[in-house]
Order: structure tokens, then C-alpha cells, then sequence
């Protein structure tokens, strides 16, 4: 993955961790996590962008989050086009893949026959015969 694809995967991520965590108890340290970003570019840069973060945080529970989510995806990543290096304090956002589900629960219940799944993007219905 080339570095710029990388960064925006940085930004994507933790902004969806970032307007998530607006609305739950984990939002200190998900700000603090930005902050730090955000004072790679001075005190003065940062200090307006948590501003911003904070009057966003406020409007959180009243707001799209959809459009919070593109907002910050945005800030964060002009932010990490001028400083790379903050991708680190911005990574922390981001859960790691052993943080989430990433499998499939199934179960057939009632079924005549057997239930086959191979591959990641099946649909369709199941026939029972006698249905």
C-alpha cells in the first residue's frame, strides 16, 4: 500500500472512531489522541481544530454523523498530508483487527438438507424442498 493510500486509511478510520467516541465515555481520550495531532502543526493550528472538535462534540447527539464523519475525515487528513508523522497519534484511534468481529455466525434451523457456504459473497435463498 503506497503512503498516501495508507493515509487516508489512517484518516478514515479514526475519524469514524473520533465522531463514535463524540457520544460515548471514551471521548477524553479520543480527543486527546487528536489533540496531539493537531499540535504537530503549533499551538495556535491546534488549538482552533480542538475548537472545532469540541463545538462538534457538543452538537454530536443532534448532528449527521454521517456529515461530522466526511468533516473530520477531511481535517484529519490535510493534517496528516502536512505532518505524516501524526498518523501515529491518529492510529491509536483506530480499532485493531483483533478488536473487532471479523467472522460470520450462521446456523440453519429446520433445514432438510444440507447448508453449504463457501466463499465471502454468496446470496440467494435456501430451498427446502418441501417449502
Amino acid at each position: 500500500m503506497d503512503e498516501q493510500t495508507q493515509l487516508v486509511a489512517v484518516a478514515v478510520g479514526a475519524a469514524t472512531a473520533l465522531v463514535t467516541e463524540m457520544t460515548r465515555n471514551g471521548w477524553t481520550a479520543a480527543r486527546e489522541a487528536v489533540a496531539r495531532a493537531f499540535r504537530r502543526s503549533g499551538e495556535e493550528q491546534g488549538e482552533r481544530q480542538l475548537a472545532r472538535l469540541d463545538a462538534d462534540q457538543r452538537e454530536a447527539q443532534t448532528t449527521d454523523t454521517a456529515a461530522l464523519r466526511d468533516r473530520w475525515q477531511r481535517r484529519l487528513l490535510t493534517l496528516l498530508e502536512d505532518y505524516p508523522e501524526a498518523a501515529q497519534d491518529l492510529a491509536s484511534l483506530v480499532p485493531k483487527q483483533s478488536d473487532t468481529q471479523t467472522g460470520v455466525k450462521l446456523s440453519a434451523i429446520g433445514n432438510s438438507g444440507p447448508v453449504i457456504q463457501a466463499g465471502r459473497d454468496n446470496f440467494g435463498g435456501l430451498h427446502t424442498g418441501g417449502q
